[in-house]
């Protein structure tokens, strides 16, 4: 489950506030899994959602690395692209196919591994190099 705790905090409050909209909205996602009305549109709202909350997270920390240029930035922000590109793809090639409640529940599943493989794992594991880089400062 997606839950916001003290070790993902950045120290960045524009940073962290997008990211616990992001966490939320991955959250409201994963709770629709077991969902009666679980169809297309339901499906579409919430992965719309995510995609809405993690291009605003990005792009607060994306303006954070700018004002701190070098590779490691530039490699940062080539991630965070690389994720809503590969988010995007999978969420317009999936999600039109439902067409039943079985359907939209195995694509939900697919949607999830993708969020907390990539996505999740991605928050979590950079918080600390945002501490370290406010330090710096």
């Amino acid at each position: 489950m997606f839950r916001w705790n003290m070790s993902m905090e950045t120290g960045i409050d524009g940073i962290d506030h997008a990211r616990r909209a992001l966490l939320e909205a991955m959250a409201d996602f994963f709770q629709i899994l077991d969902a009666r009305d679980l169809n297309q549109h339901l499906v579409a709202e919430r992965t719309g959602q995510i995609f809405n909350a993690m291009k605003t997270a990005f792009t607060a920390e994306n303006e954070v690395l700018k004002a701190h240029p070098g590779e490691a930035s530039d490699h940062h922000i080539a991630s965070h692209a690389a994720y809503q590109l590969a988010y995007v793809d999978l969420c317009r090639k999936v999600v039109p196919k439902i067409k039943t409640q079985k359907q939209a529940q195995q694509i939900c599943l697919e949607i999830y591994r993708m969020i907390d493989d990539g996505i999740f794992q991605h928050l979590k594991a950079e918080a600390l190099d945002y501490r370290h880089l406010i330090k710096k400062v």
